[in-house]
This record gives C-alpha cells, sequence and structure tokens, in this order.
C-alpha cells in the first residue's frame, strides 16, 4: 500500500543532512508510514476491510516512530549537555521540542485508531489531531535541523543521537532520503 503513495520531490540541503546523502547534492523524497500518509487514507478507513486495514498497518508503523524517537532521546539529551553553552541551549530546546512533538503525533495516532475502528463520526476530530500533530514535527524538525548545523558549523562533531532523532522525526513526518 505505501508504494501506491509515493511523491518525489527535489530537496536541496546543507549541512550534515546533505552531506550524508551520499555525496549528492539532491536528493529524493519518499512518502513513508508517517502522519502525511494516514492523513491521505484515514478518511477512507471505513470505506473496505483492506482499506481499514491498511490504515492501521500505517499507523502501526508510525506508531513505532514515535517509539523509536521516545528511546533515542535519553541520549539526545545526554549528548546535548556535553554540549557547550550556546549550542547546550539550542540542542536542548530542539530536542525538547522534539519530544512534545513526538507526544502529540502519539496522541494523534491513537485518534486516527480510534477514527478507522469507530462508526461514529471521529474522523474530524483525527484529522485535526493529525495536521497539528504534523505541524509540530515539521516545526521539531526544523529546530533540530538548526541546532546541529549550527553544532557542525562550530567544528563539534555532530552527535549521533541527533542525527538518529533528525532520521526518526524524518520517517514520521513521512518523509525518508534516498541517495
Amino acid at each position: 500500500m505505501l508504494s501506491d503513495m509515493t511523491s518525489t520531490s527535489t530537496s536541496r540541503g546543507t549541512g550534515p543532512r546533505a552531506e550524508r546523502a551520499s555525496g549528492s547534492r539532491a536528493t529524493t523524497r519518499f512518502a513513508a508510514a508517517g502522519l502525511f500518509a494516514i492523513a491521505s487514507m484515514i478518511p477512507f478507513a471505513g470505506t473496505s476491510a483492506a482499506t481499514t486495514g491498511s490504515v492501521h498497518q500505517v499507523i502501526a508503523a508510525a506508531r513505532s516512530q514515535t517509539d523509536a524517537i521516545s528511546a533515542n532521546l535519553a541520549a539526545a539529551r545526554t549528548d546535548a549537555r556535553s554540549l557547550g553553552g550556546t549550542l547546550r541551549a539550542m540542542v536542548s530546546s530542539a530536542v525538547e521540542s522534539a519530544a512534545a512533538a513526538s507526544e502529540q503525533a502519539g496522541t494523534a495516532l491513537t485518534s486516527a485508531s480510534d477514527a478507522a475502528r469507530s462508526t461514529e463520526d471521529l474522523l474530524g476530530r483525527a484529522t485535526v489531531e493529525i495536521a497539528d500533530a504534523q505541524v509540530a514535527l515539521e516545526a521539531a524538525w526544523a529546530e533540530l535541523h538548526h541546532a546541529t548545523d549550527q553544532v557542525a558549523g562550530s567544528g563539534t562533531p555532530v552527535p549521533g543521537s541527533l542525527t538518529e532523532l533528525s532520521d526518526h522525526l524524518d520517517a514520521l513526518r513521512g518523509q525518508t532520503e534516498a541517495g
């Protein structure tokens, strides 16, 4: 089902994320099991058992990303504390934004799951919560991306936990990079 939802666009970036993209300046982005995919599928959840099953499959995959973010937060917080002054504050703020966005996404996933299972009209609430969570994830990703660029620009190696956290946010946002 996910292969039916691929969309491509070109993203040009700088900094550590662009350097990781196998040396290429341009990367292709594909829709993944993120909130974007769920938002596009949830209106069709009640139309057939197959569609409802697909929605629950995508919700489960997205929930695994929120779990991965939660598991990664402790290491990211520890790595943030090892940085000096301004960088520490910037990275700590970005990590806490990621934590809040992940929690909001978890709530939205629960609403989406309830809407997909229910005969009640929970679709409206789930759609709004997913949209709100998507905005929070975009903001958290942008803040984390800026913070990691600042760390890299300072000559300090970017901790792996921050790179992993960014990758998990990408996946939950519905974006994965292919070099």
